[in-house]
């Protein structure tokens, strides 16, 4: 399961540049920084975000471990599942449902301006406070990877989830970060392109998951530490 949590942060990377790149770009560009520097406020900043997701992916594994409880735990997945394949198959765009809702709007632009604030100062404010208040940003990609936390039903996974799909963003984020340049409006489309197939390869693989019979032990990383397999 950590490899489709990487898997979904390196493909949908390509989405964060067009989405959240100018953004990452804007805020650190402000610091004037180069060589060494950069490299510390880019990897500080994506830790920030990674961080932040792993917030997240806690919340969301306190309610998975609840669904857990309840057994139902497979419906949950095959739901989740069936829905990104029928965002897929309809064309939808979560971000564009993102701003459509008024409480999720609201939510952004909240957390949009407390970024504001810190931009404008951001020659003093750390990096990787920056990149935890942006962990928080609504974002559809972030929201996939939520589904699949929350499919694993139990705390440490749900964070280790959000963690490796924070990793799986390092790579392209990190050359957004320290390049300070904007990606244009031609590009920023082209790499949306990618959006609908992780949509669909996630929902395929959530369906997978929920139709599977028994959840190996070897898909919860954490828990495979707890009780290691002994050879016989």
């Amino acid at each position: 399961m950590y490899l489709i949590a990487i898997s979904l942060g390196f493909l949908g990377s390509l989405h964060c540049i067009g989405m959240c790149g100018p953004l990452a770009a804007g805020m650190l560009g402000r610091k004037n920084e180069d060589g060494l520097h950069a490299i510390w406020s880019a990897l500080g900043y994506n830790v920030g975000r990674t961080l932040g997701y792993m917030v997240i992916g806690l919340l969301f594994g306190l309610i998975g471990s609840m669904v857990a409880f309840a057994g139902i735990q497979k419906a949950i997945s095959i739901g989740l599942g069936m829905i990104m394949v029928l965002f897929f198959a309809l064309s939808i765009n979560p971000d564009h449902l993102i701003s459509n809702h008024p409480w999720l709007r609201s939510f952004y632009a909240k957390v949009s301006t407390a970024l504001a604030r810190l931009t404008q100062k951001s020659t003093h404010v750390p990096a990787i406070s920056l990149g935890i208040i942006n962990g928080f940003l609504p974002c559809g990609l972030v929201y996939l990877a939520v589904a699949g936390a929350l499919s694993l039903s139990n705390i440490w996974g749900s964070m280790g989830f959000m963690m490796f799909f924070g990793i799986g963003t390092f790579p392209a984020m990190m050359a957004m970060s320290m390049s300070h340049k904007m990606v244009s409006i031609k590009n920023r489309i082209s790499m949306r392109k990618i959006y609908p197939i992780v949509t669909l390869i996630m929902g395929t693989y959530l369906i997978y998951r929920g139709l599977m019979s028994e959840m190996p032990l070897e898909l919860n990383f954490f828990e495979a530490l707890h009780q290691p397999v002994m050879c016989h």
